[in-house]
């Protein structure tokens, strides 16, 4: 729906979610509800072309959903797809662009199921 805040739909024939819209504390559980239906060991996906906004919060959460967690020690790996370029600048800015284990295309992922919506 256009009037949405927040979609997440999974992507197609890739571990990983397509996001659109704002990201911020009214929606910040909703995309930590999408990130976690995710596997953190395997090689996730999550196209962000269609993120109006993002607060500190909802970009720390994405770029950390490969971090491994207690007791286990391999990560896996985070390519960010169609990065917009404002997100893009925080995250240099931030350093976060540079973190092991996460990587950046232009490519945007092929839609599958709708996942989460917010309104």
């Amino acid at each position: 729906m256009a009037d949405d805040v927040l979609q997440i739909t999974r992507a197609d024939g890739v571990p990983g979610l397509i996001i659109a819209g704002e990201i911020d504390e009214s929606s910040y559980c909703l995309l930590v509800q999408g990130l976690a239906a995710l596997n953190p060991r395997d090689d996730v996906h999550v196209d962000l072309s269609g993120v109006e906004f993002c607060d500190l919060a909802g970009l720390r959460a994405i770029v950390c959903v490969t971090e491994a967690s207690a007791g286990d020690s391999v990560p896996g790996h985070l390519t960010l797809h169609a990065v917009p370029d404002r997100l893009r600048r925080i995250l240099q800015i931030l350093g976060w662009d540079d973190m092991p284990g996460v990587g950046f295309t232009d490519e945007r992922l092929p839609a599958g199921q709708q996942q989460h919506a917010s309104q």
